[in-house]
């Protein structure tokens, strides 16, 4: 079932009988009883947090941070809500079309814009002080703002980089790269692919975390090189352009030549799974997936900065925002935890704890001090400098969602079993693309 198919009946049936009671929209029964603090919680809120644990460190996170709050603010009960990361989205939407609505909900940047379009988001203009919006990093005010109204709270971020099996990188004498300058061009990633696959004897030598309808994971490739889905002015597709086509060849040769595997952009995640199972050589994987490859595959993994070609690199836009449902029983507790969640110290602490990445101007000039890993942070805190911001820009667009289908949809056919080409993928994305933004 399209989204829009049960979005647009639940925001008619919400409009429709607001005059009655608000609580009709809402997943649960009579209205409460307010304060008079119109700030204040209302009285027996009970917020029910929807969101999923990509590792053990990002569990621990937010166990941390419930834990915390709950001592904090008594005065509002939390049920966790927590779903497997690979089926949450579904889980969601079913939830949801049977108006069966979380009172928060944890969300990537890249998805917002189905829920804004459809304004189902509670308005959170005014509940969040402007000193707290002027921490934050612009791009992700920017994903978090709808119409001029403040619609979420960005959390954290995160990003990929390359994680490599020790063992196989030192019996095939692969040199690491020092630093982000250092980093290997795509024809020495080729190059370092196919000595992988032939001194190990592996079937594929490597994988990325572009599955499960997360094609988006690829596009640093596209904007490394020039590229990009939207034009400047947001207003027209541009990705069939000769930057993209040459990324979208690179991943044609890397499948013709068996050197990545071929799990589709839409398929169940796997490529994690092979590589701490010994099945490939190196991943594309990102900052929350540290603690579990130390748990699969403990000291015997590294991590380094992702590829360049002609001098500039770049990486993925992770992370996730923090939303509330606009017909929730309680508007004011659940501004309140969203706004304990995302405040400097809280964020700090979930961040610390979670291997996730701030997005406080503040607490990036600051540092952080990792619980674990902070080695590896560091390089990822080094690597989030080379997020494109045009990159950024297109993935926080209100449209971007249908986008990303698209596209993981389309490159399916190559990266399966190759019945596209590079090209014909590119001509079909810029049609289907063009389409959808009409």
């Amino acid at each position: 079932m399209d989204i829009r198919s049960f979005y647009r009946p639940l925001t008619t049936l919400c409009a429709l009988t607001a005059a009655v009671s608000l609580s009709a929209c809402s997943s649960t029964g009579s209205a409460p009883t307010t304060n008079t603090d119109s700030r204040a919680a209302e009285k027996g809120a009970v917020l029910k947090v929807a969101y999923w644990e990509s590792s053990t460190s990002d569990k621990a996170g937010w166990d941390l941070m419930l834990k915390n709050f709950a001592k904090d603010h008594p005065e509002i009960k939390l049920e966790p809500q927590v779903y497997p990361s690979d089926t949450y989205r579904q889980i969601l939407d079913t939830r949801i079309a049977g108006n069966d609505w979380p009172d928060i909900v944890r969300y990537t940047y890249q998805r917002l814009g189905k829920f804004k379009e459809n304004d189902v988001m509670l308005d959170l203009t005014g509940k969040i002080s402007e000193e707290s919006l002027k921490d934050l990093v612009p791009a992700y005010r920017s994903a978090v703002t709808y119409k001029g109204k403040l619609v979420a709270m960005p959390h954290h971020t995160d990003t990929m980089a390359i994680f490599y099996n020790k063992s196989m990188f030192q019996k095939s004498g692969i040199r690491i790269p020092k630093d982000v300058n250092d980093a290997w061009t795509w024809d020495e990633l080729t190059g370092i692919a196919r000595k992988l696959k032939a001194d190990n004897n592996l079937e594929y030598a490597f994988g990325g975390i572009w599955e499960n309808g997360s094609g988006y994971r690829y596009l640093p490739f596209i904007y490394m090189n020039g590229g990009s889905v939207l034009s400047k002015d947001m207003k027209s597709v541009t990705i069939n352009s000769p930057e993209a086509l040459a990324a979208t060849k690179l991943y044609e040769t890397w499948q013709k030549e068996k050197l990545v595997v071929k799990t589709g952009f839409t398929q169940t995640p796997a490529t994690n799974m092979l590589f701490v199972a010994k099945k490939i050589a190196f991943t594309f994987s990102g900052s929350w997936h540290l603690s579990y490859m130390e748990e699969n595959m403990p000291g015997n993994w590294g991590v380094t900065y992702m590829p360049q070609v002609k001098g500039k690199t770049g990486s993925d836009m992770g992370g996730n925002a923090l939303f509330a449902y606009k017909g929730t029983k309680y508007p004011n507790a659940a501004a309140i935890f969203i706004d304990y969640m995302t405040s400097k110290d809280n964020m700090k602490a979930f961040s610390e704890a979670s291997n996730f990445i701030p997005v406080r101007t503040s607490l990036l000039n600051e540092g952080l001090k990792y619980t674990s890993f902070q080695n590896e942070m560091n390089l990822f805190l080094n690597i989030v400098k080379t997020i494109d911001p045009k990159l950024a820009e297109d993935e926080t667009s209100d449209r971007f969602q249908q986008l990303n289908e698209i596209y993981s949809k389309n490159m399916d056919p190559l990266v399966v079993n190759g019945s596209a080409t590079a090209e014909q993928v590119l001509q079909k994305t810029q049609k289907d693309m063009t389409d959808a933004l009409k």
